[in-house]
């Protein structure tokens, strides 16, 4: 819809702005037009704070060179993701030019491909940096700030989403996750880093990261999406993280076979999606190696070697059946198999903007 602009098409003094914001799950902000004598016409809009429907995003994680790699990003074209999430570890040669070529192959120079920086990437980070802003900058509609890959906060297509490099680079990156969670009320917000808590995968890496970053994220409902287990791990909804508490409240669709999820402050799920193309590891933990899986139960997937896993994505679908709060998820490998599908429900107090016009007579 083309809107006027409130500094040509109506005088600013005309102008009186009202926002009346309900408790509920839709904020309701009323635009007041004091208009003697003229059509009435809504002065602005925001952009809508969640994505268009059927958006897709591929999540990866240690992906590596060569045929295995390229695979996963054939079938991300294939499956029609419109962009990527790539949760650290790259090509695990040091060679950024390689690694973005191959990128490059599969789904174009532009595609939005965006990453947090893994400990594989470390002695190039500059040039992976480099790559990685070249592509943003090749995206008019994708907005990063900060230091990208490291502490960045990124919108794009009304999706929110922080890079972080916690556990691996940098540093004050929990104040980072919460100042700018505190700041931005989209529906869907995904928190994404390489490094794991040894209680948030089902290998042997040890505590690397701290709770306080993966609570921070829990408290302001969003996504936490890992890496660096190569494996694939997906969680129940956690209403706390370092006690691997279960949120009993979230409604689980029956026709559905595996668990969905909600998110909404306070509650979220856990994932780790690192098997992209290089190596795939073992469960360790949480045994036995089909359901119901040990531990506290909060595991609702595990697909590790121990489950004969092949290499995959996960692909998480926003805005499905027309409804923005709901989103379809699938683990899809290489050889066409399903592995893990759910729904994500978002009931954030705050979710988009309406704007209704009111004329005053």
């Amino acid at each position: 819809m083309n809107l006027p602009n409130s500094s040509t098409d109506i005088p600013i003094e005309s102008v009186l702005l009202r926002r009346l914001c309900l408790l509920s799950a839709v904020w309701i902000c009323s635009v007041v037009l004091l208009l003697p004598g003229a059509t009435p016409r809504v002065l602005y809009a925001e952009e809508p704070a969640y994505p268009p429907p059927d958006f897709t995003v591929a999540f990866i994680g240690d992906q590596g060179l060569g045929a295995n790699a390229k695979a996963v990003l054939d079938l991300i074209q294939s499956e029609g993701a419109a962009m990527v999430l790539h949760q650290g570890d790259f090509d695990y040669v040091d060679n950024p030019d390689a690694w973005d070529q191959q990128i490059n192959d599969s789904l174009g120079a532009t595609f939005p491909y965006f990453a947090s920086v893994g400990n594989h990437d470390l002695a190039q980070w500059t040039g992976y940096q480099q790559k990685l802003q070249a592509r943003l900058d090749g995206i008019p509609e994708a907005s990063c700030g900060g230091d990208l890959g490291v502490n960045s906060a990124c919108h794009y297509q009304g999706l929110f989403f922080i890079l972080s490099g916690v556990g691996t680079l940098g540093s004050d990156h929990e104040t980072y996750l919460r100042e700018q969670l505190a700041a931005d009320d989209s529906l869907w917000t995904i928190c994404s880093w390489h490094k794991n808590q040894h209680a948030m995968q089902v290998g042997s890496k040890p505590d690397e990261v701290g709770w306080e970053a993966y609570e921070a994220c829990r408290e302001a409902g969003a996504i936490i999406a890992t890496g660096h287990e190569h494996s694939y791990s997906r969680t129940r909804t956690l209403s706390h993280i370092e006690s691997q508490t279960i949120d009993a409240t979230c409604d689980d669709d029956p026709n559905t076979p595996d668990a969905d999820v909600c998110v909404s402050a306070g509650r979220t799920f856990v994932f780790v999606s690192g098997i992209a193309g290089i190596g795939i590891r073992n469960q360790d933990r949480c045994l036995p190696a089909t359901t119901p899986y040990g531990c506290a139960g909060e595991w609702a997937k595990i697909y590790a070697s121990d489950q004969g896993a092949q290499y995959g994505a996960l692909f998480i679908t926003f805005h499905v059946d027309g409804d923005p709060k709901k989103a379809r998820a699938y683990f899809k490998n290489i050889d066409g198999e399903v592995i893990d599908s759910f729904t994500i429900t978002a009931t954030n107090a705050l979710t988009y903007h309406t704007f209704v016009p009111i004329v005053i007579r």
